[in-house]
């Protein structure tokens, strides 16, 4: 990892040096009278936080709408949480697969995708802007994007609609955040191997508990190794991880140092032989064995927490990243025979650093008969990504022989011969207020200020493209919880996204802002562990951009868009041995406004109207098959348009998964079917053609004292 010291010292963060030197004195003036022994700290596991194990599928409580541990049953916001688990019980191999059964959320777009999260929620991407890890941005370049291990994951929150006053610039779909584990009180061990078809090899543990007697001291560490195949022919998907993470805490302060260290092999291209914008691809893949992502990451940063008294406490959460990448792979040129396809190599250079921070002050008070749970916050974000890019000749790379598409290529390596950077950084001021009153009143309100720049420099220009933006964002929201469970809502929310995209001119685009109007329901009975929502919504969002073709290298803002839409979603464990969730969710997206006129009234892209999902999952209970459980699932998404101007519409996928359980004694064995029935289709996605993951099996034995 590169020096973390000169990358702190040589960005510009005094606005946050300053918070963080505040919060930190303002700790540190407060330990002054403790004891420099640390005092046993009993922790009850068992009671569910917003950052810790769930315990099965029905979350009760998230930090994604608040940003401080509360109750999702008084959150006037549709969240949804996915455990360890649930990813656990449906062998989810990566992010995508773990929140796939999610209502408003769209996986599988563009098809078998290992290189990144593809993820849309609500209508909207969230690969870039709403990639979120232990509530910090993870940042992102042009081709280097911050791998996560779902293994390493305690759950992710998913929150729903535009989140920008308290989470800065996102998309206003929501945002996807993953939640790392961290150390326990109790100590603990595992040990997996698993085995898959598609190849797949992978052992995985994770270990952890007090390292002092007094449980003063936490650790936790946490490793994958895999091999595995990737999405075209000769490609890998081989990942090497390590998660380290230790806590210290007295009665008053916790503080947790975080770390993690990825490795990973994937392909650079991912698509296959088009013929043609109506005819799906043939199998022949686009690239063979010069076709690779070669990364390795580093993160590292910790989540600070001190309680002055029963009415303040502080949070600071901060982490730095760093990502060195080489991506090469061959990019078909043409036909240059009847059976012979021209070919030429691209090579692709990239680093990435980033450096998050989230300061917080919170304060519980009433003021007559209403509760308040202040929280004013400062947060930053810098980001540094260059980049170098190459082109070859056709006579650089050996063709693609359509009679034998799977002769390996020989390859010159492309000199990097253009190079971009960019530094973008962005900080923010908030303060929000949840309010009880009366028998079961819940309101909220929330305010931020933004201020975003972004510098654009490459070796085709002499200057340099640079953006300054600012706004203001805010939400609110009331909910009123009956004392049978039952609690109805209404919310408003802004957001607010600076550009990364170019016009033909070269100039970065004009922001983006969204509003979403939301009215729902929530019910949590007292009978059953189990939370059901109701959510009907109307985001909009200016200033749409999309590519211009044919290159689709520069983009245009388009004018505004419209998604309406109503989601219905459950969990729950109505008997021993019984775990379910179900999700509905009809979204209807519209081009209310756009300089294509043609295109005003259709539903932009990648937006199914309907999409579904069951799983259930049953452990039997009596002493004839105790110890025997088995699981099933099935994902709908409907159809959805390949582009703005509606002229192709990828059909509809049903898709069966199937899981198999035994547990004896510290064992457990596990048989996962996903896409049972190997429904396997091509999908069209802005001009290009994209194969869906076939049948996979996955076999697994885990250890567990």
């Amino acid at each position: 990892m590169r020096d973390l010291r000169n990358h702190l010292l040589s960005s510009p963060r005094l606005p946050v040096a300053l918070g963080t030197l505040l919060v930190t004195a303002s700790i540190a003036h407060a330990q002054q009278a403790d004891s420099v022994s640390l005092p046993a700290v009993e922790v009850q596991s068992n009671t569910a936080t917003a950052w810790g194990p769930v315990g099965g599928y029905v979350a009760t409580n998230s930090a994604a709408g608040t940003k401080t541990d509360t109750p999702l049953i008084e959150t006037p916001r549709s969240i949804s949480v996915v455990s360890s688990e649930e990813m656990s019980d449906r062998g989810a191999q990566s992010v995508v697969d773990a929140v796939g059964y999610t209502a408003g959320v769209v996986t599988g777009i563009y098809g078998y995708e290992p290189r990144f999260d593809v993820i849309y929620v609500r209508g909207f991407p969230t690969t870039q802007l709403g990639d979120y890890k232990d509530g910090l941005r993870q940042a992102n370049g042009s081709f280097a994007y911050f791998r996560t291990e779902p293994y390493g994951l305690e759950r992710i929150d998913i929150i729903k609609g535009p989140a920008s006053v308290l989470y800065g610039q996102t998309v206003p779909g929501g945002l996807v955040n993953r939640i790392s584990k961290l150390p326990t009180d109790k100590a603990f061990g595992e040990a997996e191997v698993q085995i898959g078809d598609p190849a797949w090899y992978q052992v995985a543990f994770d270990f952890g508990g007090p390292a002092t007697e007094n449980g003063s001291v936490l650790y936790r560490l946490t490793g994958v190794a895999r091999k595995a195949d990737g999405s075209v022919t000769d490609s890998p998907n081989n990942e090497l991880y390590l998660a380290p993470s230790v806590t210290f805490r007295n009665d008053s302060t916790n503080f947790t140092i975080i770390g993690s260290i990825l490795d990973a092999n994937v392909p650079a291209s991912n698509y296959y032989l088009q013929l043609g914008p109506t005819v799906p691809p043939s199998r022949i893949p686009a690239s063979t064995n010069f076709n690779d992502i070669k990364q390795t990451q580093e993160q590292i940063g910790y989540k600070l927490e001190h309680k002055f008294n029963d009415v303040w406490s502080a949070r600071q959460n901060l982490r730095y990243g760093h990502i060195d990448e080489h991506a090469y792979y061959g990019e078909l040129y043409g036909f240059i025979s009847p059976l012979v396809i021209g070919r030429y190599p691209v090579n692709l250079k990239e680093t990435l650093d980033t450096f998050a921070v989230d300061n917080q002050a919170e304060a519980k008070f009433a003021t007559g008969a209403v509760n308040h749970r202040v929280l004013f916050g400062l947060d930053y974000l810098w980001m540094s990504n260059n980049q170098g890019l190459g082109f070859g000749g056709v006579n650089d790379i050996t063709p693609l022989y359509l009679l034998m598409p799977n002769l390996p290529m020989n390859a010159i390596m492309p000199a990097i011969s253009s190079t971009s950077d960019i530094t973008t950084n962005q900080l923010g001021l908030y303060a929000s207020d949840q309010m009880k009153f009366g028998d079961g009143w819940h309101f909220n309100i929330g305010v931020r200020q933004d201020f975003a720049s972004q510098d654009n420099t490459n070796s085709y220009s002499i200057v340099g493209k640079n953006r300054d933006d600012d706004a203001f964002t805010w939400q609110t929201g009331l909910l009123y919880e009956f004392s049978n469970g039952v609690a109805p809502y209404a919310s408003y929310a802004t957001s607010f996204l600076p550009s990364s995209n170019v016009d033909l001119s070269g100039n970065l685009l004009a922001p983006s802002y969204g509003e979403q109007y939301e009215a729902g329901v929530k019910y949590q009975p007292n009978f059953m562990k189990a939370l059901f929502t109701l959510a009907a919504y109307q985001i909009t969002q200016t200033n749409y951009a999309v590519a211009v073709p044919p290159t689709n290298l520069y983009y245009s803002s388009v004018g505004d868009i419209r998604v309406r839409g109503i989601e219905l979603e459950a969990s729950a464990a109505p008997l021993p041995g019984l775990e379910m969730t179900a999700a509905y969710t009809y979204s209807k997206g519209e081009i209310i406004s756009s300089l294509d006129i043609a295109t005003i009234g259709n539903v932009p892209v990648n937006m199914p109207e309907n999409t579904g999902s069951v799983w259930v999952k049953y452990m039997f209970q009596d002493q004839a098959l105790k110890g025997f459980g088995v699981g099933a699932g099935v994902r709908y998404i409907g159809e959805f348009w390949a582009d703005n101007a509606n002229t192709y519409k990828n059909k509809a996928q049903t898709l069966v998964d199937a899981a198999l359980y035994y547990e004896k004694d510290a064992w457990k064995f596990q048989l996962n079917a996903k896409n049972l029935f190997d429904d396997e289709v091509a999908l069209l996605n802005e001009g290009y053609w994209y194969w869906t993951e076939g049948r996979t099996v996955l076999a697994s034995a885990k250890y567990r004292w």
